[in-house]
Order: C-alpha cells, then sequence, then structure tokens
C-alpha cells in the first residue's frame, strides 16, 4: 500500500460537483514524486459559507481551468491508480458528481479513505478530524482546508497507519480491517466499504422524537439493502433515528423508503435484492414508498 494518489477536493457551494480547487500527492514505494495543485473555475456561484472555509473567491479563478480542462490533461496519471481521500463519501462522490457533470468517461481507479481506515484500526479514537490525527501522529499540516496541504497530511497518515498495523496489500487490508477497495469503471462509482456482517439489533436504536418534524425522515419508516459505501447500515439507521426516523429490517406497507447501496450496479445489472423486488411490487399498487440511492440518502440526511 506504498503506491497511490492522496487527493482533496474544495467546492465553491453546497454541490459536491462545484470543485474549485484540486490538491493530489503521487506516492510511489512510500515516496512523494509528484504534486498537483490546481485551481478550477467550476462556472458556478460561491457560497459565502465555503469562501470562509477555504478563503477562495471568484476572483481567484476566474482564469482557471474548468474541472474537464483539469481532468482531460491529467487523465493518464490517473488511470488504474489507486486513490486515497480523508473522507471519501463527500471527496470521491465529489470526483463522481464532477465526472458526470462534464459529461466525463472516467478512467479506471480504486478507492481507499483513510478516515475510513483510522476509525477501523484506532477504534478508542474521540474524533477522526484529519487535523486532531496529525497532531497525534506529529504530521504536519501547515493550512487546513487548503487541497494540497490536505492531500499531502492525508498521504503521511495513510503511509503511517498501513506501516503502523502491517498492511502491505490490499489483501491485508481486508484481512486487518475488513475495509475492501470501492472501484470506479465504466460500470459505476463504488465507495470503499467493510466487509462482514452488518445486521441491525432494532432494539437498540433510539428514536429521537424530538427530532426536526420537517426533515424528511421524520417518523417516515426507512429500510437499507445493499453494500452501502459511506457507513455500514447500523450507522446509518442510527443517523435516521436521530432524524425521527424509522428504520425497518424488512420492507412492508409501511415502509416510506428503500436506500439502495450500490445503486448504479444493481440498477444496470438486475441483480436486484429480495428488498428491493418487494418494494417495486408495492410501489406497482400504488404504496407510498420511494427507491433512493445511497448518494441520495445521504443528501437528505
Amino acid at each position: 500500500m506504498k503506491s497511490f494518489i492522496a487527493f482533496d477536493f474544495e467546492t465553491a457551494n453546497r454541490n459536491r460537483h462545484s470543485i474549485c480547487s484540486v490538491g493530489m500527492v503521487f506516492v510511489e514505494d512510500g515516496k512523494v514524486i509528484d504534486t498537483i495543485y490546481e485551481l478550477i473555475n467550476p462556472k458556478e456561484e460561491f457560497d459565502s459559507y465555503n469562501i470562509s472555509i477555504h478563503g477562495i473567491e471568484p476572483k481567484d479563478v476566474v482564469e482557471a481551468p474548468t474541472f474537464t480542462g483539469f481532468y482531460e490533461s491529467n487523465r493518464d496519471k490517473f488511470s488504474d491508480k489507486l486513490f486515497v481521500a480523508h473522507y471519501l463519501p463527500f471527496d470521491g462522490y465529489a470526483l463522481r458528481d464532477a465526472l458526470v457533470r462534464s459529461h466525463l468517461v472516467p478512467v479506471n481507479k480504486r478507492f481507499l479513505c483513510s478516515y475510513q481506515l483510522a476509525k477501523k484500526l484506532l477504534p478508542a479514537q474521540s474524533s477522526y478530524n484529519l487535523k486532531v490525527l496529525c497532531e497525534q501522529y506529529n504530521i504536519p499540516l501547515l493550512q487546513h482546508h487548503n487541497a494540497l496541504d490536505d492531500a499531502k497530511a492525508c498521504a503521511d497518515l495513510f503511509l503511517t497507519l498501513t506501516t503502523e498495523f502491517g498492511i502491505e496489500n490490499e489483501e491485508t487490508l481486508t484481512q486487518v480491517s475488513s475495509i475492501v477497495a470501492g472501484t470506479y469503471s465504466l460500470d459505476g462509482f463504488r465507495s470503499s466499504y467493510i466487509k462482514g456482517n452488518d445486521s441491525i439489533d432494532f432494539s437498540a436504536i433510539e428514536i429521537n422524537t424530538d427530532a426536526d418534524q420537517a426533515h424528511p425522515f421524520y417518523e417516515r419508516n426507512i429500510v437499507f439493502t445493499g453494500t452501502l459505501g459511506a457507513y455500514k447500515r447500523k450507522e446509518a439507521a442510527q443517523l435516521v433515528a436521530e432524524r425521527g426516523g424509522i428504520p425497518q429490517k424488512s420492507v412492508t406497507k409501511t415502509t416510506n423508503y428503500i436506500v439502495m447501496g450500490e445503486f448504479e450496479s444493481t440498477m444496470l445489472n438486475g441483480n436486484k435484492s429480495s428488498k428491493l423486488v418487494k418494494a417495486e411490487t408495492l410501489i406497482s399498487k400504488g404504496a407510498d414508498l420511494e427507491i433512493i440511492s445511497e448518494d441520495e440518502f445521504l443528501k437528505m440526511l
């Protein structure tokens, strides 16, 4: 696990495709051989909140390339590489959304998340924030939310963790942490995920009855199917409960949402779970039930 590309994006607004800066660190055999820092013109308005985080303003990107220009000029460097981000549910989907928005054909890539890895290897941590972990391991992080500095810190953290826990390749990664690398190809995007039993003890989940009643999940019944990328099912069910939603183990007439992991792959290949088949049957009979992708679920959260 000593050869990879650590990457980080900053965005202009709440849309993940609105990438306004890119930081990439190319690592071969544990050594940094190249870096990229590029401002990107997202062709969208900047939100003041985002500006307050990364300091990039509209005037800074007027002459910058679009994401299309950036990706096309570097695509040969990305092909068949392992990409590592600290919190892949943001950066991985930002890459996917930007490619889709730009109508670009992706080159094959694999994905891992240093946040997910730290969470598995260091279960007693109170925080898995990049800055906190860097302080713990004496890893330099010059300017948090500068895309290149964050990518450098991510690269150092990933190398530190894989070295400390004897992770030499993707096979030992799965053996040590149960993490399976995600992929991006013509078949679609799949985030890295935790392999193994993901059963949920629903009796242990407490519904927050004081949650915001305007939230789309409040008092709604939600079922999960397929492999989720951002969270384990138990974690996702807990997030639903915190928002006043009701996680369900199986699809019934009262189910309002069924959240599908690996949505695109399932729809393309037709390998539908029994839960999905039942949901489609109920919908055909007029049930108030909606099938949503994990991406849509994360946005609704």
